[in-house]
């Protein structure tokens, strides 16, 4: 770690600083627990719910680290989502989406940074529950909620950062930190190692009071993901399937749309979540950690279009346009297009013969919320990377507040700051993360019966083995459902590296005028470790690709 981490990491307890009792809304308000020492702290369940509590602190704030709005989901997106970043915005973010970052890159040091402070954490609980007071039952639930945690760092730092520092015991002093990377390969074994201890220690649901909380579900969905990630096809297959039976109840919801704001939070699709809610100050919530954190979404702030109030960072590209219009739906259905589409994008829809719909409280037209947009749509360069003439006018409103009824809703200054929960984990992913395992061992039965499920919701017609005969037609189906149901949710990135080598993906972004496609080298698969970790670990070397 970098020397301003160690200081966070020192022997007083990081959770002194901030508390989070639990994770449901009414758990969320914070505390000061007036600076306990550790030899003072690890006495009651308070003091043990705390401790993991501050694991989840970090990992699920707002702006910063890898789940954060203006550092990780804006860099995972960019990267590999079907949409042109606009020049001129944050540097760290715009190198990033253009292939042009180096080790320097303030948002990947950031992510870098949280996770390891979370594994610290959670290193903590597992170094010290057995001094706590409990049932052998509670204690080693806390147990396995700090390893699903610690895995889920692990997870993210192997298919982030590649060779990475695996640190699995509480440091006692600062040298204690300074270990050499290890290959990806053991990084990603220890988070398998972490989801299965999860998966067998923690229960399949959790109290009304807890929602939110990790469950043996996150742990087997995580842990079928990892499998997927290096390729063990009968492993991820196999623990996937485990979320379709008892005594697990997951299943699509029947409004998409639902996922992403707060009107039905903790629904059968959830499988985990980041819990946001009205707490703290909406007005300061730049990386601070303290009683008055705030915990609200800012997502809408960084997506919206400037007519709803928003920061308006990213348009979706001609080519993810094309694939949401490329399969109309039957006539006489009750939308024209992908029932998806109508939540993920925003467009005038009399163009297409629908009828024109208002958003943010009736206050804006699609023809305003266009109009807004011109400023950062100008900057794009060259101009080729977007065809903007006649009907091929789109915006995203995915994760926005235009629903709200709520005028500039997306402006987290409003009166309405969004408090929608971030689910990391829907059954939607699972069903899709299956469906490929499934078909890479030849069992496309179950593939194409999980892609129904999928298509079914969309208002899409079945396909079935006709139309699907093969691996290749498989699997270009699965591509195409996740790049349409997972569109902006940091998954794109990771699945188009998994399916194709450097070279073809980019051909591939050439093809879909992807920008920073010229620049797009194999050493981008992962980001360097970052140059302050370098300066201040002389154990560890840069990874081999960005020597």
């Amino acid at each position: 770690m970098n020397r301003n981490i160690i200081k966070t990491m020192a022997m007083v307890l990081p959770l002194a600083l901030f508390m989070i009792y639990g994770c449901k809304k009414d758990f969320l308000k914070t505390t000061n627990p007036n600076k306990n020492t550790e030899e003072q702290f690890w006495k009651t369940e308070a003091d043990l719910k705390s401790a993991v509590a501050s694991v989840y602190s970090l990992l699920r704030q707002p702006l910063y680290g890898y789940w954060g709005a203006f550092t990780g989901i804006q860099n995972i997106n960019s990267l590999g989502d079907d949409v042109l970043t606009f020049p001129g915005g944050e540097a760290a973010t715009t190198n990033i989406a253009l292939f042009t970052n180096e080790a320097t890159n303030s948002d990947a040091s950031s992510t870098f940074s949280a996770l390891y402070k979370s594994i610290y954490r959670a290193n903590l609980v597992l170094a010290n529950a057995e001094k706590v007071k409990v049932s052998d039952d509670v204690r080693n639930a806390y147990i396995a909620e700090a390893k699903f945690l610690r895995g889920l760092c692990y997870f993210t730092l192997a298919s982030n950062f590649g060779d990475v520092p695996l640190i699995i015991t509480s440091a006692k002093t600062a040298d204690d930190q300074f270990v050499p990377s290890k290959p990806v390969a053991e990084v990603y074994a220890q988070a398998i190692s972490d989801f299965t201890d999860a998966k067998n220690g923690l229960l399949p649901t959790r109290p009304t009071a807890d929602l939110g909380r990790a469950t043996s579900g996150a742990a087997i969905a995580y842990l079928g993901k990892t499998y997927l990630y290096i390729k063990d096809y009968p492993k991820a297959e196999a623990t996937l399937a485990l979320l379709n039976t008892a005594p697990y109840t997951y299943d699509l919801i029947a409004d998409y749309s639902e996922n992403f704001t707060s009107k039905n939070e903790f629904n059968k699709e959830a499988v985990f979540q980041w819990v946001y809610g009205p707490f703290g100050d909406p007005y300061g919530p730049w990386g601070v950690e303290g009683a008055n954190s705030p915990m609200y979404n800012y997502l809408p702030q960084l997506i919206g279009p400037p007519g709803g109030g928003g920061w308006f960072k990213y348009v979706p590209t001609n080519y993810l346009i094309d694939q949401f219009k490329s399969e109309q739906r039957p006539v006489g259905s009750d939308t024209k297009f992908d029932k998806r589409m109508y939540y993920s994008l925003s467009w005038k829809r009399s163009n297409f013969g629908e009828a024109d719909i208002t958003w943010y409280g009736g206050t804006k037209t699609f023809d305003d919320l266009w109009a807004s947009a011109q400023a950062n749509i100008s900057k794009i360069d060259p101009k080729s990377l977007l065809d903007v003439s006649g009907t091929n006018q789109f915006l995203i409103n995915k994760f926005t507040n235009g629903w709200s009824g709520v005028a500039s809703a997306d402006n987290y200054w409003s009166a309405t700051p969004s408090t929608a929960n971030n689910v990391i984990m829907r059954y939607a992913e699972v069903l899709l993360m299956h469906a490929e395992a499934a078909a890479k061992n030849g069992n496309l039965a179950a593939a194409i019966a999980d892609l129904k499920r999928i298509r079914a919701r969309a208002g899409l017609v079945e396909k079935t083995a006709v139309n699907l005969p093969d691996l290749t037609s498989v699997m270009n189906e699965i591509s195409h459902q996740k790049l349409l149901e997972m569109f902006f949710e940091q998954n794109r990135w990771h699945d188009l590296k998994r399916w194709y080598t450097p070279a073809e993906l980019k051909a591939h972004f050439t093809q879909t005028n992807k920008h920073g496609a010229p620049f797009l080298q194999p050493k981008h698969y992962i980001f360097p470790i970052p140059t302050g970790e370098l300066q201040t670990n002389n154990k560890i070397e840069q990874n081999i690709l960005w020597r």
